[in-house]
């Protein structure tokens, strides 16, 4: 009945990312952040905030000791919230790699059932629903890919470098923090803040060609008698 009532209604991208968001992650759920984990990402952004403050206080109030201290705090705090995360993700993605052939066999017979239930549930729609959805996937892909060549160029080819390069001049500089020079201070937060913003739009962009995969093929089983 809702299949039914969500045709009559026409197709729409918050329903079809509703469904996906309804399919249960199966073997590949190992990958997901935990909530506590979370939790950590949130104190260690609140210890990067609480370390990069006193340098740029200092240059309007000073140079203090109190600063030095706080500077300091907020690094260790960073690193030790972070550390976790680091940890986990080494362990999940080592036990990953490790047992890659049996976990990718379970995956994909898990997403097989899956994605014959959406794709049942888009060829439900005329041609010509599917086709301008596609028209407009395809569009906005091009955008985003443009956008993201535009401002990092082949800087997302390099994953989390830009991150270790930002953490190492910050931890050379840790007997004298409010000594690190104004432009090693920028390009630490710039690199830091442009891993964040690639990031985001490659998984907007994943999440765009999951779209346009199942569109079409929804398309070519449609257009099969």
């Amino acid at each position: 009945m809702k299949m039914k009532a969500d045709c009559r209604q026409g197709l729409s991208f918050a329903a079809l990312d509703q469904r996906l968001r309804d399919v249960p992650d199966g073997p590949a759920g190992a990958l997901n952040t935990p909530q506590w984990l979370k939790v950590l990402h949130i104190v260690a952004f609140a210890g990067a905030v609480l370390g990069l403050a006193p340098y740029f206080l200092a240059k309007w109030l000073g140079p203090a000791q109190w600063m030095v201290y706080v500077a300091k705090s907020g690094l260790i705090i960073l690193y030790v919230a972070g550390l976790p995360s680091v940890l986990r993700n080494c362990g999940v993605m080592g036990l990953q790699f490790w047992h890659w052939r049996k976990g990718q066999a379970q995956q994909l017979d898990h997403d097989r059932t899956y994605f014959d239930h959406m794709l049942a549930w888009l060829t439900g729609f005329s041609a010509s629903e599917l086709t301008k959805a596609e028209c407009v996937v395809r569009l906005h892909l091009g955008q985003l890919t443009a956008k993201i060549g535009f401002l990092a160029g082949g800087v997302e080819r390099l994953g989390m470098l830009p991150v270790l390069v930002s953490m190492f001049l910050f931890i050379r500089q840790w007997k004298d923090l409010l000594g690190m020079p104004a432009w090693q201070v920028v390009l630490g937060v710039f690199l830091i803040l442009l891993y964040l913003v690639v990031s985001v739009a490659n998984l907007m962009r994943i999440r765009l060609q999951l779209y346009q995969a199942l569109l079409l093929e929804a398309e070519k089983r449609k257009a099969t008698p």
